[in-house]
């Protein structure tokens, strides 16, 4: 089955990078410089929301570390294709893909701790697809709605998002 995301606000999933002194963490990106969603990290949330909706299922669906393979496929979710060809041959237009979020901590005492400023690289509110491939897709469809916010900072008001599903 295809899924679309369509991200409402800035989002962020890391690279486990920074850009040294300018930036704390920068989003993924693929060989093109693109944002996207990994599989993997779908796959995690989609997994949390069978847990609730039926666990018996979690087992066939995503696999037992060690024990069983999962039933399973969940691509990543990248641009359509004529985006991606479009920035792909104009690449000056992709930094307008990007911003930078920054927040502090705030102590006590309600004054900024000191060396607390973060500052991370976000994507700005776009759509992506991918590809589910398994058994149970009325469970999946169910998980994917159950999704509202994707990535860092979900509690901060980033990665609010809405799954659904292609027919």
């Amino acid at each position: 089955m295809k899924y679309s995301i369509t991200f409402y606000d800035f989002w962020h999933l890391s690279s486990g990078t920074s850009a040294g002194p300018t930036m704390d963490s920068l989003v993924v990106k693929d060989n093109y410089g693109l944002p996207y969603l990994p599989g993997k990290t779908l796959k995690g949330l989609i997994k949390e929301a069978v847990e609730i909706l039926d666990s018996s299922k979690v087992k066939s669906i995503f696999g037992d570390e060690g024990s069983s393979i999962a039933n399973s496929y969940f691509s990543n979710a990248t641009l359509d294709e004529d985006t991606i060809s479009y920035l792909v041959n104009n690449p000056t237009l992709k930094k307008h893909l990007f911003d930078k979020f920054a927040s502090t901590q705030i102590g006590e005492n309600g004054i900024a701790v000191d060396k607390s400023l973060r500052e991370i690289e976000v994507v700005v509110p776009l759509v992506l697809s991918g590809i589910i491939e398994c058994e149970d897709e009325d469970l999946i469809t169910q998980a994917l709605g159950m999704i509202k916010q994707i990535g860092l900072n979900r509690n901060r008001g980033l990665g609010r998002c809405k799954i659904e599903v292609i027919k």
